[in-house]
């Protein structure tokens, strides 16, 4: 008998969207022995998304962009409650496969509440990963200044179309997190926070 936690019954919509998500992935990163499962959480415009691709550059996993995700599965996002309701479970059980196989894991999304984090925790038990939380900020004003710039040559990656209200009206909904994480304030220079995080990573 075994603690771990029950691995969500799948249905066949799920599969189907999961197979989905997957294809789009493109080539992915060697398999490693012990692969590690890292959960960005912050508000739109805390630089989730840059750092999560610089984490990339130094360390190899797959990064699951919801924002990106969310376009491969709907071809105009609303970004509706049942939009939500096929997305994160179809990137759960991706991320399952991937653990699985031995590729590590960047989850880039909002991630905001407990019952949001609370999956990817207990995918990570399920294969033995600690997962490594981290949590971007930045001061309200680099935060505008970043909204307002969004779709511009500043950042041709980022694939997130919120704006100050969506950022306003999400800063409601935050939660603190339960378990250890690192914080990284992205108006800062990044190596430091990264050093630390590539430390835990390889620990």
């Amino acid at each position: 008998m075994t603690n771990s936690p029950a691995v969500p019954r799948k249905s066949p919509r799920r599969t189907a969207d999961t197979n989905k998500l997957e294809r789009s992935l493109g080539k992915l990163p060697d398999a490693s022995t012990v692969a590690a499962l890292v959960v960005m959480t912050g508000l739109p415009g805390s630089g989730k998304s840059h750092f999560a691709r610089l984490l990339a550059e130094h360390w190899p996993a797959v990064i699951l962009d919801s924002d990106a995700l969310r376009k491969v599965l709907f071809k105009t996002p609303a970004h509706s409650k049942r939009e939500h309701q096929r997305l994160f479970p179809a990137m759960h059980e991706l991320i399952d496969r991937l653990l699985s196989r031995g590729v590590s894991v960047i989850v880039d999304a909002t991630n905001l509440k407990e019952e949001h984090r609370g999956p990817y925790y207990a995918i990570a038990k399920r294969h033995r990963a600690r997962p490594v939380l981290i949590r971007t900020w930045a001061p309200k004003s680099v935060v505008k200044e970043r909204l307002r710039n969004r779709g511009s040559t500043i950042d041709g990656a980022d694939r997130s179309t919120a704006t100050l209200e969506v950022y306003e009206r999400m800063s409601k909904d935050v939660e603190r997190i339960t378990l250890a994480h690192i914080s990284v304030n992205t108006a800062l220079p990044l190596d430091s926070a990264l050093d630390n995080v590539l430390e835990q990573l390889q620990s």
